[in-house]
Formats: structure tokens, C-alpha cells, sequence
């Protein structure tokens, strides 16, 4: 899977456009009525997933085909009917890892800290400590899990972008997110989608990738598929000067 999608998957993306799950309604694939990936589907995906130039009708993210898209209903506005669209087994429950991975898509919450705190946390909800939780122990109004993650867990705001014409390396720092001294091609598009403020417009997603694909070679010389610091931030021929040159900013 490419760099820019599993950093997607992981901040709860759109791994076509990169913009936050939250903000729309999601949904999910289907095979014969069935969902047939594990996991919710980004408003982009749910949009153009019939034409989607990545492969037809196959998830990008896992290949598998799909004849259908079943939006999710509102969490809010449709609790229930939101519950009955993420347990994708159809058992009623949820683990840990699937209350985390939906409600990550879902709302606007500091997933990060919930990941850390969850654990300590459920057993209050899990009385029977079998590590799922039911419909009701999740959504009781103001008692029940989702209640408590939704008032103790809200996202703060995120640290600025740096600029990329006047900050190279700061920018560069900010979307090395494992500090490994390197962006794969797909970070690199996810970076500029999100910095330039792209996700709404795909035909300027597409020519951003394919930009950024045709110079690409020129600054990975070892075709380690990673390009550092110094091959991104060098004045005059560095691989920001390069896009910075060719997008007129």
C-alpha cells in the first residue's frame, strides 16, 4: 500500500483526496448487499467509487471489487441506523480496535489520546470483560461510551503548515511524521493536497500526482522511492523549488 494512503487510513482520510472523514457522510463497500471491506469508506471513495481511475470498480485500498456503496447514516441523526452500518458482522458489538477506527472516521475527536486511554477506560463499559461492547452500553444518551468520547476527548487544533516557498526543511519536518528523514511520493502528494487546501478538487488532485510522478525520478537518483531533506530543500534545484516552479506560486 502506498505511504500516502496508509498515513490516510491511519489519520482517518480520504485516501483519494486526504480530507478528514469526519466532515462528510462516509459509507461503505458492498458485494451482493454485503460489505466486503472492513472498514468505512471516505466521502470521495463514496462519491466516485463507480469511476474511480484506480482500478474500476476495486477498492484502492485493498483491491477487492464492489457492485454498490451504502452511505452511513448520521451518528447524531441515526444512531441505530449509523450502529448497523459499522458492525459490519452484523454481532450487534464492537471491539476496542473497531469503537476507535469508526469513531476516528466519524467525529472530530483526538483519536490519538483515545488510542492511548481507551484501555484503561473499558472496562467501565465492558462489564462482562469480553473485550466487545454492545449497541446500548456504546450509545445510551449521556452514560453510554460514545457520550463520554465526545465530551472528553475533543480534537484540538492542529499546529500551523509552514510554508513551503520560504520554510522548505519546516515544512518538510512537519509531514515527516515518523522522523525518518524521508517522504515516499504518495506523502509527498498527501502533503501538497492538504497544504494547498486541494481536496475538493479532483481534476487538481490528479494533475498534482502526476506532476509530482513526472519529476519524481529526477530527485530519487538511487530509486530508494524516498526523498531527503537535502534532495527536497536544495535552492535552485531542489525538489520544492521544482514544484513550487511548476505550480506558479
Amino acid at each position: 500500500m502506498p505511504a500516502g494512503a496508509q498515513r490516510a487510513i491511519e489519520y482517518a482520510e480520504c485516501v483519494v483526496c486526504f480530507d478528514d472523514m469526519y466532515k462528510e457522510q462516509a459509507g461503505v463497500l458492498l458485494q451482493g448487499g454485503k460489505a466486503v471491506v472492513p472498514a468505512l469508506l471516505a466521502p470521495a471513495m463514496r462519491k466516485d467509487g463507480a469511476r474511480l481511475k484506480w482500478g474500476g470498480k476495486c477498492c484502492p485500498v485493498c483491491r477487492k471489487a464492489f457492485d454498490g456503496v451504502d452511505a452511513v447514516p448520521g451518528i447524531d441523526d441515526d444512531p441505530h441506523g449509523w450502529f448497523k452500518v459499522v458492525d459490519l458482522n452484523g454481532d450487534g458489538k464492537l471491539s476496542q480496535r473497531e469503537v476507535v477506527e469508526v469513531l476516528k472516521a466519524q467525529l472530530p475527536i483526538d483519536y490519538l489520546r483515545l488510542e492511548a486511554e481507551l484501555p484503561d477506560l473499558w472496562n467501565t463499559w465492558d462489564v462482562n470483560k469480553d473485550n466487545i461492547i454492545s449497541e446500548e452500553e456504546l450509545l445510551e444518551p449521556n452514560r453510554g461510551l460514545l457520550a463520554y468520547i465526545k465530551r472528553e476527548f475533543p480534537r484540538s487544533e492542529a499546529a500551523g503548515i509552514p510554508d513551503i516557498r520560504t520554510d522548505r526543511e519546516g515544512w518538510f519536518r512537519y509531514w515527516d511524521y515518523d522522523k525518518s528523514g524521508t517522504l515516499e511520493l504518495d506523502e509527498i502528494v498527501r502533503a501538497l493536497i492538504k497544504t494547498f487546501k486541494l481536496s475538493e478538487d479532483h481534476s487538481r488532485i490528479e494533475s498534482m500526482r502526476e506532476m509530482v510522478t513526472a519529476v519524481w525520478a529526477i530527485f530519487d537518483t538511487d530509486g530508494s522511492g524516498g526523498i531527503d531533506t537535502e534532495e527536497f530543500s536544495r535552492p535552485g534545484d531542489g525538489l520544492a523549488d521544482s514544484i513550487t516552479a511548476s505550480m506558479n506560486i
